[in-house]
């Protein structure tokens, strides 16, 4: 399956999930994601929490945010201590997916948490762009756009 596909797949019909505290060890992760197109459209963030999840298409937490400058960050809080990657397109057409052309190469900006990319063939893995929480710590983590 195709950046596209995982990435909108992975987001559509997602509003704002509000994630309740896990408890006073819950940790944070702070994206910012960078090369944002301001006042084009929203931006679509998903995190997952594992390999497994990251394959079946199955977002931990979601967020839809306003792309009001050059950086946006998105704060995930109440998190329990594991690994997390975070995946963001730039819906810049309005129409809740990230526009890929006929060989499933994105055609809207998207990215991975730390930078990563995938192959020729697709999206990186879950471990090329995972990040450690820790039990009551703050991650941060940079979401580079690309076209």
């Amino acid at each position: 399956m195709g950046t596209a596909y995982r990435i909108g797949m992975g987001l559509v019909g997602a509003m704002t999930l509000a994630l309740a505290a896990a408890g006073a060890g819950a940790g944070e992760l702070r994206a910012t994601i960078g090369n944002v197109k301001p006042q084009q459209g929203k931006l679509w963030v998903a995190l997952y929490d594992g390999a497994d999840s990251y394959r079946a298409e199955r977002r931990f937490a979601g967020q839809i945010l306003e792309a009001s400058a050059t950086e946006v960050t998105a704060v995930f809080t109440g998190l329990p201590a594991g690994r997390y990657g975070v995946a963001v397109f730039q819906d810049r057409n309005g129409d809740s997916a990230l526009t890929t052309n006929l060989l499933g190469v994105p055609g809207e900006p998207y990215g991975f948490s730390g930078g990563a990319t995938g192959g020729a063939f697709g999206p990186p893995a879950f471990d090329a762009f995972a990040l450690a929480v820790p039990d009551g710590g703050t991650v941060t983590a940079t979401v580079p756009l690309t076209e």
